[in-house]
């Protein structure tokens, strides 16, 4: 499951399939001063920050691979330990996730890379107009009553409120997967909280609908109108609180002397798409 937090607030156009596959070029950290990198979800995000968390734990399974199930954390590494611990909520195929790890001299590179597509058939409609969120104006998509009959089985209502409160699920062909809209007015201090939220939310929507005069609120009429921004993500970053962190097995111990992870996000009337790159650097040595 894929969690994306928007606004959503909607007209009509088209699209080309090769827009899924557009990936927008990487920012460096300079360019966003104000965001932080989360290794795992339980890492706290401070007020007005933006966070970036793209599954940084799938990579310890690799790190196992190489160096064998008892490999641990030295007592000072706590970041790190946190994150070989970490419970991460993301449903990744396999095949999407690759890593491999060569040696150069004393230090070990670790290189691991994520890609995830995820297609909408039909496609959702394409807005000829922006849309105003947060008093921005920006390219949107979604559905109206133009589009409201091929459309409104690909939008699934988990949690409504008002408005201003709601979880949209956007179904791609890939029906084991979902895109979840959600719009809220809460501050969390964690990822992890907002998902445990997200979930007892989705929890108290299938209590609703057990509720007749509740049913309104999840189910579409042509009058209805969603519009979703486009999203576009290109960044770069790197965690310094792992940097230094001591990974020993047996007689073996390696420092991470750097650890940089690249991300892509995109999501528009087509689909979604999330590319993630990660180079991490160990210097090896003898306890």
């Amino acid at each position: 499951m894929l969690i994306a937090t928007v606004t959503v607030a909607v007209s009509c156009g088209v699209t080309t399939k090769s827009r899924l596959q557009q990936l927008p070029a990487t920012l460096p950290p300079a360019s966003y001063p104000h965001t932080l990198w989360l290794s795992t979800m339980q890492q706290a995000i401070e007020p007005g920050k933006n966070a970036v968390y793209a599954s940084l734990p799938l990579v310890w399974p690799s790190v196992e691979q190489q160096f064998g199930k008892t490999v641990n954390t030295d007592e000072p590494s706590q970041a790190f330990n946190r994150l070989a611990h970490a419970v991460d909520h993301n449903t990744i195929h396999t095949k999407q996730f690759q890593s491999v790890i060569h040696q150069k001299g004393d230090k070990l590179f670790l290189t691991a890379s994520l890609d995830v597509s995820l297609r909408f058939e039909p496609h959702f409609e394409t807005f000829l107009y922006k849309m105003v969120f947060e008093n921005i104006p920006v390219r949107a998509f979604g559905m109206s009553n133009y589009s409201f009959h091929q459309l409104r089985h690909k939008l699934e209502i988990h949690r409504y409120r008002d408005n201003d409160h709601f979880i949209l699920g956007l179904l791609p062909t890939d029906r084991s997967q979902q895109v979840l809209l959600y719009r809220t007015d809460k501050k969390y201090p964690t990822l992890a909280a907002m998902y445990a939220d997200q979930q007892d939310e989705i929890q108290h929507g299938r209590a609703d609908m057990t509720v007749p005069d509740r049913l309104w609120r999840y189910s579409w009429t042509p009058y209805d109108r969603v519009a979703i921004p486009r999203i576009t993500l290109g960044v770069e970053g790197t965690y310094p609180q792992l940097t230094g962190s001591i990974i020993q097995n047996g007689d073996q111990q390696l420092t991470l002397a750097s650890i940089q992870q690249t991300v892509a996000f995109l999501l528009n009337e087509t689909g979604t798409k999330l590319a993630v790159e990660w180079l991490a650097g160990f210097v090896g040595g003898e306890k």
